[in-house]
């Protein structure tokens, strides 16, 4: 995330929103937590999140994700002082949003998973264009432009196509007025699209635009490898973006 937060600063944004799973998979959750409260004007919470403040929202998580939110659970322990301010912070979250930039700028949605269910839906890129979730999640979509994450996979479904997934270090989107998206921002933490540098969006005006950033991908996994319990797994998939 330091990383990202560099890259970040270099393009000077007005602002930074993150849209959840704050938490999850890696194994530095209690410093994550305090970089996005302090750099982020608002943020969104997740699946992982939502389940970590209450073990019912686990439910259909596979048994390496369990295995993860235990190990969360415990490093996070509630009973030291200062993490109990961490639990508040992430119990406040929403995880959908609506956004007016102002400045005559056109209000976006927000959400962590779809604008029909924003906790678990997937939207992966695998849907077809004519498939019933991007029919219903268009129809259901508070604005033109709706932003989520989720599946960890950058890229963007325009109305009535498929999935096009954003490539390459610098990938541009130029959005052709009056036309609906549903756009992935990718992820910092964990990218799944087989290119394991970090990804986010900027949104500038009619354009939006992800960038890829290389990483201590190695240091990210070594300590997920000496923290115990959790899955290697889940070290060994930062290496390949998978």
């Amino acid at each position: 995330m330091e990383a990202a937060l560099r890259d970040i600063a270099a393009q000077r944004p007005r602002a930074i929103y993150c849209l959840g799973d704050i938490v999850g998979y890696g194994a530095s959750p209690r410093e994550v937590i305090r970089m996005t409260r302090e750099h982020c004007l608002a943020a969104l919470q997740g699946n992982h999140d939502a389940a970590l403040l209450d073990e019912r929202d686990a439910r259909g998580f596979n048994e390496r994700a369990l295995k993860a939110l235990d190990w969360t659970r415990r490093a996070m322990d509630p009973e030291v002082e200062e993490n109990g301010g961490l639990w508040d912070w992430l119990g406040g979250l929403v995880p959908a949003m609506e956004l007016d930039p102002g400045d005559g700028a056109e209000a976006v949605q927000l959400v962590h998973a779809s604008p029909r269910d924003p906790v678990a839906e997937y939207l992966l890129p695998s849907l077809q264009p004519d498939h019933e979730k991007l029919r219903a999640n268009f129809e259901v979509a508070a604005h033109r432009l709706t932003f989520f994450g989720h599946t960890h996979h950058p890229g963007y479904f325009p109305e009535g196509g498929a999935f096009e997934r954003a490539a390459g270090a610098e990938f541009r989107l130029r959005l052709e007025p009056g036309r609906r998206y549903l756009i992935n921002v990718g992820s910092v933490g964990q990218p799944r699209d087989g290119d394991p540098r970090l990804a986010y969006l900027l949104l500038d005006g009619d354009e939006a635009r992800w960038r890829r950033v290389e990483y201590d991908v190695l240091g990210a996994s070594r300590r997920i490898e000496s923290a115990a319990d959790l899955p290697g797994s889940l070290a060994a998939r930062l290496l390949v973006g998978r």
